[in-house]
């Protein structure tokens, strides 16, 4: 048994890729996860996905846009997993990444969100009075605290656990992450599934926690 913790930008340009390719993973091995999705946003956080998008994070009018869309992403994501559950919630995520991969994200914000909620049957009734709820500043309030205690820099970073592991250590690894080291991290038993030597395969950007 696993357990995950995928920490994403919520309209992160990596993020949609990385969530698919740890499912595909997990359908092919056939394991039992325990899978968290953990959104979560900051200054460098911003910085960062608007460099992947060759945008000028230096232009304060472009930098102020994409901060207010990030955050609207993240309380109409805790509003959503609050009135329709965590599934939903992860598929709302999914859907507005998958919109703003194909798409520029130049463009009115509103409609992406009413877009990705239509497309799934949501109510958006059911989600509006929570937005700007205490109940929702404390929901992004944990997992930000979640973040800080295993010193979360990046996104995507994934932390796996193995709950069959006696030492209860974590693996973090920051940025994407390929199939290949994946099916490492879930079978690093396996000699099949190892090309590569385990530490030469991950160094820089993997750390135990």
């Amino acid at each position: 048994m696993f357990e995950i913790f995928l920490f994403i930008n919520p309209i992160g340009i990596y993020c949609y890729d990385i969530e698919r390719r740890i499912q595909r993973t997990i359908d092919e091995l056939d394991i039992e996860v325990s899978y968290h999705l953990v959104p979560i946003a900051n200054v460098h956080i911003v910085q960062d996905d608007m460099i992947r998008r060759k945008r000028n994070a230096q232009k304060l009018c472009q930098f102020s846009f994409y901060t207010l869309i990030t955050n609207k992403a993240l309380e109409y994501y805790h509003a959503i997993r609050f009135t329709n559950g965590n599934k939903k919630a992860r598929d709302f995520l999914l859907e507005l990444q998958n919109q703003l991969n194909e798409n520029t994200i130049d463009h009115n914000y509103s409609d992406l969100f009413s877009t990705a909620i239509n497309n799934l049957k949501i109510n958006p009734k059911s989600i509006q009075s929570l937005k700007n709820s205490n109940y929702i500043k404390e929901s992004i309030k944990q997992d930000q605290e979640l973040a800080a205690k295993w010193d979360v820099k990046k996104t995507p970073t994934t932390v796996i656990f193995n709950e069959n592991d006696a030492s209860q250590t974590g693996m973090l690894v920051e940025n994407m992450i390929t199939h290949e080291e994946l099916i490492n991290l879930f079978m690093p038993e396996n000699e099949a599934y190892q090309p590569k030597q385990f530490n030469e395969m991950f160094t820089g950007h993997l750390r135990l926690i």
